[in-house]
């Protein structure tokens, strides 16, 4: 039987994947020693751009559901 243990096996391998091996994808770096300063701040930047985002595409794509009301809330 063959072992699952490998790194884009099962269904949680995102979670498995490291900083490093996500920047050498995002720029296409064979290995961690290709890897500069500046593509670190430029992976950051990015993330913190698509973070900021997030909100806003969360509100668009999910319709406001109200809340249920508290007993002790006004109609």
């Amino acid at each position: 039987m063959e072992s699952n243990s490998g790194p884009d096996t099962g269904s949680n391998h995102h979670r498995d994947v490291s900083v490093v091996q996500l920047i050498c994808r995002a720029y296409g770096l064979s290995d961690a020693s290709e890897i500069t300063l500046e593509h670190i701040h430029r992976y950051v930047a990015e993330r913190r751009r698509a973070e900021e985002r997030m909100p806003h595409l969360r509100d668009r794509l999910h319709p406001g559901i109200p809340r249920p009301r508290a007993s002790g809330d006004a109609a």
